[in-house]
């Protein structure tokens, strides 16, 4: 039975400021999918990240999520459509971590156990605080709960782990495993092995290309 391909990239091209930094880009992301986005730091994989969310760095190729490309999808539709978490994201420092869940909660029916995840991933001691004041553990924690409650189809996640505890990281293993279970898709950019037993595919960034590991 062959899945649904909720997001893919023909022939990508990325660059940043104007240099091209990956080429030979290929990526498919399937309903139920957990796919590991690998390489050496600097090879550009939360670039890929954010270009593969349709917001920048995408110099050329075919971007398409459901099968729609990604010019004719509204910004306000895309937000269903893919959910981006990144770990430098210096424009929210002033934002209080409740501000940045509340931002993100868009869903009309977020699932329960969605919501679960968010109540034992986030203290709610820290909904109060500025996200420039937390640690990276906790901004880690934060970031991952609002990437998702918004719901969308495809989780794209850098460094998911960074700065989290064993219970934190077995926390964000049994959502994800649950998550992809009912139907999503979820790329991790990671240089650490902690959730490489969920993961059925995995790509590499080397050499400014991307190959599918085989």
């Amino acid at each position: 039975m062959t899945k649904s391909i909720l997001m893919q990239l023909s022939n990508g091209v990325i660059t940043r400021d104007q240099t091209p930094l990956i080429s030979q880009v290929n990526v498919s992301l399937e309903a139920g999918e957990i796919s590991l986005l690998t390489g050496p730091n600097g090879a550009g994989k939360s670039t890929l990240l954010t270009a593969l969310a349709g917001e920048k760095f995408l110099a050329s190729g075919n971007l398409q999520f459901g099968g729609v490309n990604r010019d004719q999808i509204s910004l306000k539709d895309l937000a269903s459509k893919r959910s981006l978490m990144l770990q430098q994201d210096e424009a929210v420092d002033q934002l209080r971590a409740k501000d940045v869940l509340e931002l993100a909660d868009i869903s009309p029916a977020v699932p329960a156990q969605t919501r679960e995840f968010v109540s034992k991933i986030v203290d709610s001691a820290l909904y109060g605080k500025t996200l420039g004041s937390l640690s990276v553990g906790q901004r880690t924690r934060v970031f991952l709960a609002a990437t998702a409650i918004q719901n969308s189809g495809v989780m794209l996640l850098d460094e998911p782990t960074a700065g989290l505890d064993s219970e934190g990281i077995s926390v964000l293993a049994e959502f994800l495993s649950r998550h992809s279970s009912a139907g999503h898709a979820v790329l991790i950019a990671t240089h650490e092995d902690n959730l490489r037993t969920l993961a059925s595919k995995e790509y590499v960034v080397t050499d400014g290309a991307l190959s599918l590991k085989s």
